[in-house]
């Protein structure tokens, strides 16, 4: 059977350009300047395609950068919501040790800006946001971690390390025996 070299290049062309543009695109018959249009669209796919293979590195980058604010902008909130939960019960965790420098109203993380347009621009700026979003994580999960524990304890467990601290915060200050 006769193929047609032309119409296998057009089903070629249209296979490409309707992958790359959606169903949406005009493809029109098989004539000399429908075969001529669908080659220079083909053309602009590939200009395309070659534009965002060489921007990948770039785009990955920035989304890291954007992760890494994400990932600060959790922990920010988490140690709003623990600061809540330690101010009903202040005293108490005063009494019992906790870090009242903790207490301090977190700024808002924001979003570190890199330095360039480039890959290794936003490398540095992504390892700066990282080690932000390490230390709000840190400190939430101090924050966190005390609320969840005085909000497991019973009521007699919380008296009694509530007396417990109180006797140790005394023994400091007893007279050494001679």
């Amino acid at each position: 059977m006769y193929a047609n070299p032309e119409r296998n290049e057009h089903e070629a062309l249209v296979t490409r350009l309707r992958k790359h543009y959606g169903n949406g695109i005009e493809i029109g018959g098989y004539s000399h300047n429908d075969l001529l249009r669908l080659r220079k669209l083909d053309a602009q796919r590939e200009a395309e395609v070659a534009r965002a293979h060489a921007a990948k590195p770039l785009n990955d980058a920035m989304g890291q950068l954007a992760a890494q604010h994400r990932r600060a902008m959790a922990a920010w909130q988490q140690i709003e919501l623990g600061q809540r939960g330690i101010a009903e019960n202040g005293r108490e965790h005063q009494i019992l040790g906790f870090d009242i420098t903790l207490l301090d109203p977190a700024e808002m993380p924001k979003k570190v800006d890199a330095s360039s347009q480039t890959v290794d621009g936003y490398d540095e700026a992504t390892a700066e946001m990282s080690r932000i979003a390490s230390d709000l994580e840190s400190r939430a999960r101090k924050i966190n971690s005390a609320v969840s524990q005085w909000a497991q304890y019973t009521p007699e467990q919380q008296n009694r390390a509530l007396l417990l601290a109180i006797a140790d915060w005394l023994g400091r200050f007893e007279a050494p025996s001679q």
